[in-house]
């Protein structure tokens, strides 16, 4: 009898043959389990829900179910999600500014949810809510869901606790933080046990964003790869306690290189004991 693995393959190869779709690329030697794993001690993030194509990585930005239970599949247990507010205080899971993905004709701040039901990423992958979020925490109590909230940081927060039906749930939600008065709004509103600074939002110098450890009680921040991380600032975060991720580097070489370093890693499909299977 074959395996769920195996079965998944067997499926995503025969709809690749029936469409123009690239195949979905899964990973042989994907570990996983069902016991939650504490933040710090995952290396990956799956950014925007990873890709629904796998190992491929594109499209990027989709936010989708489908981009969820692949990257599941392929061993991720973190998971990052953009979300935002429509016109109508609707939560979606979806990128600022890419109303053209899903064929919308006015902006997100425009529209209702009346407005957005049922469209589909590139016409492929349908648009998610913040109770669909919840519900895949329900159903997978090993993840953790950080939310990189584009706009009204407290409202959304506010709209994910209140759907969560229990604190293990809540506890599992990571915001990333934009500022100081978001950390204190948040604080008014849950005891999230971990959060994340996340720097292109939260600037600063190294050593500013250094001692945000001890002033907000946040051990976690993430920076670009490529503009923004540093081996000076690794230095001083490290000797505050701080758990690095850098976002996001699509190159094994790159990505095994932060790994080998001991820094963690926002990727789009990539997962480390898939780096040697990967098309890229």
């Amino acid at each position: 009898m074959l395996g769920s693995r195996e079965m998944l393959l067997g499926v995503s190869m025969l709809l690749a043959a029936c469409t123009s779709e690239p195949p979905i690329e899964y990973c042989e030697n994907a570990a996983g389990g069902a016991d939650l794993i504490p933040l710090e001690d995952l290396d990956y993030v799956a950014h925007a829900g990873g890709s629904p194509y796998g190992l491929n990585q594109l499209p990027s930005y989709t936010n989708s179910r489908q981009a969820f239970d692949v990257s599941y599949q392929n061993g991720f247990r973190a998971f990052e999600f953009d979300l935002i507010t429509l016109g109508d205080g609707t939560v979606v899971l979806a990128h600022d500014h890419h109303e053209d993905h899903y064929g919308l004709s006015k902006t997100f701040g425009e529209s209702t949810r009346a407005d957005v039901e049922g469209l589909r990423y590139d016409g492929l992958f349908e648009i998610l809510f913040a109770q669909d979020l919840i519900d895949m925490m329900v159903e997978h109590p090993d993840v953790w869901m950080i939310l990189d909230s584009k706009w009204d940081h407290e409202i959304i927060a506010q709209r994910l606790v209140d759907l969560a039906p229990n604190d293990q749930v809540r506890d599992r939600l990571v915001p990333h933080l934009a500022s100081g008065e978001h950390v204190e709004a948040l604080e008014a509103i849950y005891e999230f046990p971990e959060k994340m600074i996340a720097v292109y939002r939260w600037a600063g110098a190294d050593s500013e964003i250094a001692g945000r450890k001890e002033r907000y009680n946040v051990d976690n921040v993430m920076m670009w790869w490529d503009s923004r991380w540093s081996p000076e600032g690794q230095a001083l975060f490290e000797e505050a306690g701080l758990h690095v991720w850098v976002h996001t580097p699509d190159e094994g070489e790159v990505i095994q290189s932060f790994l080998d370093r001991g820094i963690r890693v926002y990727s789009g499909g990539l997962i480390a004991p898939c780096l040697a299977d990967s098309p890229r």
